[in-house]
């Protein structure tokens, strides 16, 4: 017995051992001048001010005087000082008056608004900066575009450091305006005045922020070490005993099954109703539509279509018997999803003091009554949808995703919207703030039925590895042909958005689909290849140019709707820093109130924290793991529909780091059909019930008539006879000669 365990404790002592080590690399680096560790300073100072951009009469705090268009070129010379704070020249000042001799401070914004710049502007050779910058010390600059504000953070290793950044800041931009007012003649009316708006407040961020990052990476390295140990453990037993690995034999879904009952051929009304939910998923704008009632939570049109779902769903399982109740069973995707949901719950928790004092407990719960939202579809579609059902859901979902596409092209090319036009002619639709509008960049801001056009190229995507199985599956050139027709329009609806998700997603999805079906992908694309670029050229002229000309080198990280994201990202340090393992809350992060990250991963490491952030890749984790065991099944028609929904959640896992996916609906809702599809293609379809013998009714006679003619002959049923394997017997029912 100690034999046998002693390989198991070297695997434990190795484990334990690398995890110190990773969890010592976190917090401290190496270093061989001077030889030692030293912290990698987690704990930063923070220090914040706000300036006044304002005219020697103060017209603008004069609210009787005060015009929109005043605050609004004042807040464009508050742009103009901000830009000029980010000069090699002032941060090199800032460095030395910091005492970091030849370094100079990382400066960047403003980054919560794109403030109307634009990208037409030719782009002239900025000067070589002689001086070294020290990113340890970020000097970041904000203002919303509206009003005259400028706001000025620091970050730096110490409080008194950044204190120290914002107060020489400030006086550089005090003396530079000055330098510039001297032309003016005295007591000239439009000359700027800058007023401070109270002092700099500063202090230290997350000080034992050090200490939890160590203990979250060695638990997390222990966690993932034993599943992989544990694994490799499992798999050395299986071949000890001469045996493998075998999927579980399931039957298939081309074979015919009388009675089956299934959608669309069932009287059954929850696949009626998930069918209706698709329907409104993909061609109604729900989420700017508001019912006229107060709720506590949003009272957008999905939530009391999923309350009516989850009614119906309960009174099926109280009322409903047999193959045509709704299955509940839970897996690794159910549990992932809890999981998730308990992770936020806790954040909420911990911090509902803090969130009611800053006035953001409502958002949180609005948001997490949209989670459950998500969580009650997912386990409605788990326990109702079928195998055989789910070629005709994704046959369904692949028809939808042609309508969306169709009427994005008609709203790219004829400005013209007809998901929210014809909707809002029965039902009042909110219309989005840039529907048919240009956005900084110049790009037309294409919405279809959705509030965001990266959602809109997402959801799209997401159904594009079901079209392009389904023209490789296909078994006759008219269905070869239609779904080849839907996948150049889906690539081309996409495209129209004009945004650079719209080929990044897809071409993830191209690729993951050749690495698995290498030899029909390849096939595919050499053959239809050609076919499809001119289809998605003619379908959305310029529009792809326009997304190509975004992901040439050097293009796509200059490009401003770029360069205004990542530049946001230097500005949370200290609120990822404060509550890094269970973050600030779920959802709490206002982007209307503080920034707009557009980064799904990154806004749940603000909120729910690294911890979170798991719980989170765990969902995906579990719906591809799911997946990829149908994928190597015996069945073709399960492996290929699985293989397009692994694909689906893939493509979705990334464009999660392109936008806030949680907060738009359509593409979550979407994500968990899918995993419902993949929890039912794992499943064996539920046997036909026989129907009941019908006797054929006697006819009605008279009593006196009654004879052996007159009785119903009852139908034959044939009884299998035990036979004697005997000789003598075998003689016997051998046919005379």
């Amino acid at each position: 017995m100690t034999g046998r365990r002693m390989p198991q404790l070297r695997a434990a002592l190795v484990l334990v051992l690398v995890a110190t080590l990773a969890a010592t690399l976190v917090g401290y680096r190496p270093s061989l001048s001077p030889l030692g560790l030293h912290p990698r300073g987690t704990e930063l100072g923070a220090a914040k001010a706000e300036v006044l951009v304002d005219t020697a009469n103060s017209e603008l705090a004069d609210s009787g005087r005060a015009t929109a268009y005043n605050s609004y070129l004042a807040a464009q010379v508050a742009l103009r000082y901000a830009l000029y704070l980010q000069g090699d020249e002032v941060t090199a000042s800032l460095g030395r008056d910091l005492g970091l001799h030849n370094q100079s401070v990382a400066a960047s914004g403003p980054y919560t608004l794109l403030l109307n710049r634009t990208n037409l502007a030719r782009k002239q050779r900025s000067p070589v900066n002689l001086h070294r910058v020290n990113h340890d010390y970020r000097l970041l600059l904000d203002l919303d575009g509206q009003n005259p504000t400028l706001t000025l953070y620091a970050q730096a290793p110490t409080a008194l450091d950044a204190i120290t950044l914002v107060d020489s800041a400030r006086g550089l931009l005090t003396r530079h305006v000055s330098s510039q007012q001297a032309s003016y003649p005295p007591g000239a009316p439009d000359a700027v005045v800058l007023r401070p708006l109270g002092p700099t407040v500063g202090g230290s961020v997350a000080p034992d922020a050090h200490w939890q990052l160590m203990g979250f990476v060695f638990a997390l390295v222990l966690l993932l070490g034993g599943s992989l140990f544990f694994a490799y453990r499992q798999r050395l037993r299986a071949r000890s005993r001469g045996t493998q690995l075998v999927v579980e034999q399931l039957d298939r879904l081309d074979d015919e099954l009388v009675g089956a009952d299934c959608w669309p051929h069932t009287k059954r009304v929850l696949p009626w109703s998930l069918a209706g939910f698709m329907v409104i998923l993909f061609l109604v704008p729900f989420d700017a539509i508001a019912l006229p009632v107060q709720l506590p939570v949003n009272s957008t049109l999905d939530r009391p279509i999923v309350v009516a779902l989850a009614m119906l769903w309960f009174a099926s399982l109280a009322v409903v018997s047999g193959a045509a109740r709704p299955r509940i069973k839970l897996g690794r995707v159910h549990f992932a999803v809890l999981a998730f949901l308990a992770v936020c719950f806790l954040s909420v928790a911990l911090n509902g003091h803090a969130l009611a004092n800053m006035d953001e407990i409502t958002l949180t719960i609005k948001k997490l009554a949209l989670l459950i939202s998500y969580i009650v579809f997912f386990f409605i579609v788990a326990s109702v949808l079928r195998p055989r059902e789910v070629p005709r859901f994704v046959a369904l979902m692949v028809g939808l995703g042609v309508i969306v596409a169709v009427g994005t092209i008609i709203e790219f090319r004829f400005h013209y919207n007809p998901f929210y036009s014809l909707w809002g002619k029965l039902v009042p639709v909110t219309l989005p703030n840039l529907l048919d509008m240009p956005d900084s960049i110049g790009r037309l801001t294409v919405y279809g039925p959705t509030l965001q056009p990266l959602e809109l190229a997402a959801m799209l995507a997401m159904v594009l590895p079901f079209a392009l199985l389904g023209a490789i599956d296909a078994r006759t050139p008219r269905e070869r042909t239609l779904y080849l027709i839907s996948t150049g329009l889906l690539l081309a609806g996409g495209v129209a958005t004009a945004r650079k998700t719209s080929l990044v997603v897809p071409g993830l999805v191209i690729l993951l689909l050749v690495a698995y079906r290498p030899r029909a992908m390849i096939r595919l694309l050499l053959t239809y290849g050609i076919v499809l670029v001119a289809l998605v050229h003619f379908a959305s002229p310029s529009a792809l140019g326009t997304v190509i000309s975004q992901l040439q080198p050097g293009h796509v990280n200059t490009v401003l709707t770029t360069t205004d994201r990542t530049a946001r990202y230097d500005a949370v340090t200290p609120d990822v820093l404060r509550r890094p393992l269970l973050g600030r809350g779920y959802e709490s992060y206002d982007p209307q109130k503080y920034r707009i990250l557009d980064n799904q991963y990154l806004d749940l490491v603000i909120t729910v924290g690294l911890i979170g952030v798991l719980a989170y890749l765990a969902i995906f984790g579990a719906i591809m793991s799911a997946a990829r065991r149908t994928i190597r099944g015996p069945d073709p028609r399960r492996a290929s529909l699985a293989l397009a929904a692994f694909v689906s959640v893939a493509a979705l896992a990334v464009a999660s780091a392109l936008f806030d996916v949680l907060s738009f609906p359509h593409v979550p809702y979407l994500l968990f059909f899918v995993a419902a599809m993949i929890t039912a293609l794992r499943e064996h379809s539920p046997t036909p019930e026989p129907e009941p013998i019908r006797l054929p009714a006697p006819s009605p006679r008279p009593l006196g008539n009654i004879g052996p003619s007159a009785l119903p002959v009852p139908p034959y049923i044939p009884v299998e006879t035990p036979v004697s394997s005997s000789p003598a017997r075998v003689r016997e029912l051998e046919p005379v000669a």
